[in-house]
């Protein structure tokens, strides 16, 4: 009899799972649990063994705070990296096999600086008590010319691949490629850079990549202008790691990454995109967007969420975190992590916040069935 129980029990949690894989899905979010963290811009937060870390910039300096209860709360903010003459922002953090973290940023000159454009790491053996910094990319000092957005995964051989935008390599354009270093030995030393995306005349930005490994393909989510009118996401590829070269503007591993029911209109602002795995049939694809915002300029776009397969596709009926944005407001620089199989949090830089209090602001939702007697 206990057997037949199990077998049951197995069959009906299968019969769930095909019905959530093939059932309309969205994320409904909690608006109870909205609320104001500090104040800083570029949030991402990253499970790190059994807590989550929560890296932001505030100032010139970039910082760090764990939550030991899925995020409900926050310890105090911890300094990570600062120096003069430099703003540090699009800080990113990663936890790699065998308990290192690598955490990294866009190190960008103040004016009149002289300074040039960085990317930099910082490595922790002992989960943050200490770090340790490390140039690993230059550029100019030419705005014009900088290198932005780092970030990393990691793949089942051990090897580290950090991605980041650069315009350095195109100093008398406007264009912009994705960039890629490689580490053998966990962020101590690194590859010569290499472009594994760039659309010519256009700007390829902001990457963030996941890896597929039922697929054992690499899916880097980038902002693309040059795919139709204004910025859009898409999805570059590469299932033989990168070793077909340059994702070009035209090559079939560039696919738009919102299912054409759902795309957004050529005048749409539709740039910063993030995307991450949420359980073993789904991921999920924020942007911030000027859809229904009063006009064009990214600085007034929301937050806009949307749910894909498990192989990073179809990406769908999007949702927002934060309704109540003003008109005047902008939820900008935007990051979504998975708590569980089923919930994630989106964490964002509000301005023209509900309450006033501007600054960093998390939302925490569930991926849930589309009720086909709504609306």
């Amino acid at each position: 009899m206990k057997f037949l129980q199990t077998i049951t029990s197995a069959l009906l949690s299968l019969v769930v799972l095909s019905a959530c894989q093939n059932a309309e899905m969205e994320i409904k979010w909690d608006y109870s649990t909205s609320k104001h963290i500090t104040d800083g811009v570029y949030a991402r937060i990253k499970p790190v063994g059994d807590r989550f870390a929560l890296v932001y910039s505030a100032g010139p300096a970039a910082y760090i705070r764990w939550s030991s209860d899925k995020c409900a709360t926050w310890s105090e903010p911890q300094r990570v990296a600062q120096a003069d003459g430099y703003n540090y922002t699009n800080c990113e953090i990663l936890e790699l096999s065998g308990g290192s973290l690598l955490y990294m940023w866009n190190a960008r000159p103040k004016q009149d600086s002289g300074l040039p454009y960085k990317i930099m790491i910082a490595t922790s053996d002992d989960y943050g008590t200490t770090w340790h910094e490390q140039t690993i990319y230059t550029a100019s000092t030419d705005a014009r010319e900088g290198c932005w957005e780092p970030m990393a995964i990691e793949l089942p051989s051990g090897e580290v691949q950090l991605f980041f935008a650069n315009e350095y390599p195109y100093a008398s354009s406007d264009e912009q490629e994705i960039t890629l270093l490689r580490s053998f030995d966990k962020g101590k030393t690194w590859s010569k850079p290499e472009a594994i995306s760039m659309r010519k005349g256009s700007r390829d930005g902001m990457p963030v990549p996941i890896y597929l490994p039922h697929r054992k393909e690499i899916a880097v989510a980038i902002e693309d202008n040059g795919i139709r009118g204004l910025f859009k996401p898409v999805i570059v590829r590469s299932d033989n790691n990168w070793a077909d070269g340059t994702v070009s503007g035209n090559d079939t591993r560039r696919e738009e990454a919102i299912t054409p029911e759902w795309q957004l209109h050529d005048t749409i602002y539709a740039g910063a995109p993030y995307l991450i795995q949420l359980g073993k049939s789904h991921t999920i694809l924020s942007i911030q967007s000027t859809e229904g915002r009063k006009g064009r300029d990214h600085r007034y776009a929301n937050m806009q969420v949307y749910v894909g397969d498990k192989d990073a596709r179809n990406f769908r009926n999007r949702t927002t975190p934060m309704p109540q944005l003003s008109a005047n407001g902008s939820a900008l620089w935007n990051s979504i992590c998975a708590i569980d199989s089923r919930h994630v949090i989106a964490v964002m830089s509000v301005s023209g916040a509900p309450d006033g209090k501007n600054g960093i602001w998390s939302v925490v939702g569930e991926l849930s069935e589309i009720d086909s007697t709504e609306n």
